[in-house]
């Protein structure tokens, strides 16, 4: 039984900011993969973001992101680098209880027809402190931590 869902965070796993939140609306793209607030403070997509996006797109595995931030500041971000079309689910909330996102996330598939099991879903984040919460709520997902067990986003691909 192979991975369905991928489920990524932003802070820190898809860019290296590890507080979007923190920064000042609106912002600026100054190149394809830097993106810059009102005070000049710069937020970077990570490497081959673009890419992973992409294949899991290719493989038909959803991918969801689930991030502690202001939506405004994670979709205008995700606009800006041009990959919020990759996305299936988007669930930015400004809270930490990423369990309950990723159960939204999981109630959409199943009003779509599509039941999932804790072992076809990969979360991957910088931190492992929602981890316990996902764990008791939704079962034993996979989890693979950024710059832990994985140094760059391409690994993903060769773990599923």
């Amino acid at each position: 039984m192979g991975i369905r869902l991928v489920v990524l965070d932003a802070d820190g796993t898809i860019w290296d900011h590890e507080d979007i939140t923190a920064l000042t609306l609106p912002f600026k793209r100054i190149s394809r993969n830097s993106i810059i607030d009102v005070k000049g403070e710069r937020v970077n997509l990570k490497n081959d973001v673009r890419e992973l996006l992409r294949e899991l797109k290719k493989r038909k595995i959803f991918v969801a992101l689930a991030s502690w931030n202001k939506p405004e500041h994670v979709h205008q971000a995700l606009k800006l680098f041009d990959i919020e079309k990759y996305f299936d689910y988007i669930k930015a909330e400004f809270h930490p209880d990423k369990h309950l996102m990723i159960k939204e996330i999981l109630q959409s598939l199943e009003n779509k027809g599509i039941k999932l099991n804790p072992k076809q879903i990969l979360y991957v984040d910088d931190r492992t402190v929602h981890l316990e919460d996902i764990r008791r709520e939704i079962g034993n997902i996979r989890f693979l931590q950024m710059n832990k067990d994985i140094k760059n986003l391409l690994e993903i691909l060769r773990r599923l």
